[in-house]
């Protein structure tokens, strides 16, 4: 009798075991899904996944989207602030790329105050000014770095509007 005790003993153990590594694993597994599922929901998912690395929360990857435009919004700021003498595009995209700054540092404040409708309006704002400049440089038929920049800035503010809409 008491080898069938240890037998069942261990065979509970082993099941126990069992069972806790499959709910590790599929913990895991989800954490990844829920990573992988939270860009796939953007337009351009390839520029989404390294701003929001091992985020699944969408409150979460929204800040972090933001604080990367922000950023990048800044380099090109201060790329066209270089070129804006003497060339009309250059000079709007340096109008509304300022805009687009404030826009971005209102909607990091509205995310930290959990006010989503008043994020998502400075974000489509600034998904707006983006478009501003990039149709300056249509209008004038010019391609640059700027403007490339530009079109970069907008596609990820409209990854960044489309995170924001998963926040609950």
């Amino acid at each position: 009798m008491a080898g069938r005790d240890t037998f069942q003993l261990r065979f509970a153990a082993v099941a126990a075991s069992a069972a806790v590594l499959v709910f590790l694993i599929s913990g895991e597994v989800a954490e990844a899904s829920r990573m992988m599922n939270i860009c796939s929901h953007t337009a351009y998912p390839s520029l989404c996944r390294p701003l929001v690395k091992r985020i699944s929360n969408p409150r979460k990857a929204t800040h972090r989207t933001i604080q990367a435009l922000e950023v990048q919004t800044r380099l090109a700021l201060t790329e066209a602030a270089l070129f804006k003498d003497g060339n009309n595009a250059i000079a709007t995209c340096y109008s509304t790329l300022s805009d687009a700054v404030f826009n971005l540092a209102s909607a990091r404040k509205s995310i930290r105050k959990r006010d989503v409708m008043g994020m998502n309006t400075f974000l489509t704002a600034a998904v707006s000014d983006y478009g501003t400049c990039v149709d300056a440089f249509i209008e004038t038929k010019q391609v640059n770095t700027v403007q490339n920049k530009a079109v970069d800035l907008r596609k990820i503010g409209s990854n960044c509007l489309t995170l924001s809409t998963l926040i609950s």
